[in-house]
């Protein structure tokens, strides 16, 4: 993603275009199915601890919701704790008018079992006819 592009403007008519073409440009470089969550997280960095939202995740990612007062840059290095998932270390790929992209590379079972529940209930949750 290109940090220097400014982001669309809340309520401009072009920032829901902006965005879906945004998410599209992500899903064509995931190498896993993300699934969409909401769920309460606090991230952890430089010595502070912020609330924030688990958006999306998936097996080797996640999107956080923003967190302006959180001074991040790409390639930093996180905390991302939620009661679904645990405790993971992550690192921001980048950041944008969606919020903060970020790498796991954690390979717990407890995780894994974790990311296995949450896409069960994706599934059963948007299946045809609920």
């Amino acid at each position: 993603m290109n940090l220097t592009s400014h982001p669309p403007q809340i309520g401009s008519a072009s920032s829901v275009t902006a965005l879906a073409a945004e998410s599209r440009r992500d899903s064509e470089r995931r190498r896993d199915r993300r699934f969409p969550v909401t769920l309460s997280a606090r991230l952890r960095h430089g010595g502070r601890s912020y609330r924030t939202e688990i958006l999306n995740l998936s097996r080797g990612g996640l999107l956080l919701a923003p967190v302006e007062a959180a001074l991040l840059v790409p390639d930093a290095t996180i905390r991302v704790a939620a009661a679904t998932i645990g405790e993971v270390e992550a690192r921001v790929v980048s950041l944008s008018a969606l919020g903060i992209h970020a790498r796991v590379d954690d390979t717990s079972e407890h995780f894994q079992a974790a990311l296995v529940r949450l896409a069960r209930l994706t599934r059963i949750w948007t299946a045809p006819g609920m």
